[in-house]
C-alpha cells in the first residue's frame, strides 16, 4: 500500500488497534519493535480518558509495549491544556480517579462549577447525571474529553463517554466542547510534535468517526483497521470513507516491508 510505505510518520489509535482489555493484540509488540528499528516516528492518540499519561505508559510498559509519556497525546491531557486555554477555572471532574492525577493543579467546585469535565466515568446513576444538568443550566460550560459512542472490551461492546455528554446536550440545549477525537487541534497538536505534515503521516484506527474522520479533517489519510470495534455494518452506515483497510496492525511491518 503505497500511502503507508511513503509515509515519514504514523498516528496511531490505541484501544482496538494496539490493545484490547488492557493486552495487546497479536503483532502489537512486534510491529512497534519493527517501527522503532527503522527509527520511524509515531504518536499514540487515543481517546482513552480512564488513566493519566504517566499511569497509561506504565501500563503499556507492563504488557510489553515500551513507549515515551511524550509520544502518548491523550484526550485526558488534551483536557489539561484546554482548561489552561480557559484560564483554569473552576470545574467538576466526571472523569476516573487515575487521570485526577493529571487534574490536581485545578480547583474543583461542587456548589457552582464554571465548568463540568466529562471523562470515561463508570459512576454514572441518575443523582450524578441530574447534578450535572443542573450545572449546566446554572452556567457551567461542558468540557467533553472525547464523545466516543462505544469501545469494544473482550466481552463484547461497551457504551461510551459520549453518549452521557450527548444527553446533557440534549437536555439543556448547550453544545459541549470536545477536546480529544475528532477535534482537529488534537489532530494537529501531534503533528506539530513530529514535526511533520498531514501529507507526510498516516492514521490507523477502528472507528470511522473519531480516527478517520478525525484525520481526514486535515487531510491525513485514514486507515481502517478490521480489529476493536469493527463491523461489517459499520461501512454502510456511514458516509465517511477510509483511504485503506488493514485486517490487523500485525499487518503493518510485511507492508513497509514489501508493499504488499
Amino acid at each position: 500500500m503505497k500511502l503507508i510505505q511513503k509515509a515519514k510518520g504514523f498516528l496511531f489509535d490505541l484501544d482496538g488497534v494496539f490493545i484490547q482489555s488492557g493486552k495487546p493484540l497479536p503483532g502489537a509488540i512486534e510491529s512497534l519493535e519493527f517501527l522503532r528499528s527503522l527509527n520511524i516516528p509515531f504518536r499514540f492518540l487515543t481517546n482513552t480518558t480512564t488513566k493519566s499519561r504517566g499511569t497509561l505508559k506504565s501500563v503499556l510498559k507492563d504488557i510489553g509495549l515500551y513507549c515515551d509519556e511524550e509520544e502518548i497525546f491523550s484526550a485526558g491531557f488534551s483536557g489539561v491544556q484546554a482548561i489552561k486555554a480557559m484560564g483554569s477555572p473552576a470545574c467538576k471532574f466526571y472523569i476516573a480517579d487515575d487521570l485526577k492525577k493529571d487534574y490536581q493543579e485545578f480547583k474543583e467546585d461542587f456548589e457552582k462549577p464554571d465548568v463540568i469535565v466529562i471523562g470515561d466515568y463508570e459512576s454514572w446513576d441518575f443523582e450524578k447525571i441530574d447534578q450535572a444538568f443542573r450545572y449546566v443550566m446554572n452556567g457551567a460550560k461542558i468540557l467533553a474529553l472525547q464523545m466516543g459512542k462505544y469501545y469494544r472490551v473482550d466481552s463484547g461492546l461497551r457504551i461510551d463517554a459520549g453518549a452521557f455528554v450527548a444527553a446533557l446536550e440534549f437536555a439543556t440545549n448547550k453544545k459541549a466542547r470536545i477536546v480529544g477525537k475528532p477535534n482537529k487541534r488534537f489532530f494537529q497538536s501531534a503533528l506539530s510534535h513530529m514535526g511533520l505534515d498531514s501529507k507526510d503521516v498516516v492514521m490507523f484506527g477502528d472507528d470511522l468517526i473519531n480516527d478517520i474522520y478525525g484525520a481526514q479533517q486535515l487531510d491525513i489519510p485514514g486507515i481502517l483497521i478490521k480489529s476493536g470495534k469493527y463491523h461489517k455494518g459499520m461501512l454502510e452506515s456511514s458516509s465517511i470513507i477510509p483511504d485503506g483497510f488493514l485486517e490487523s496492525i500485525a499487518d503493518l511491518p510485511k507492508i513497509i516491508s514489501n508493499g504488499d
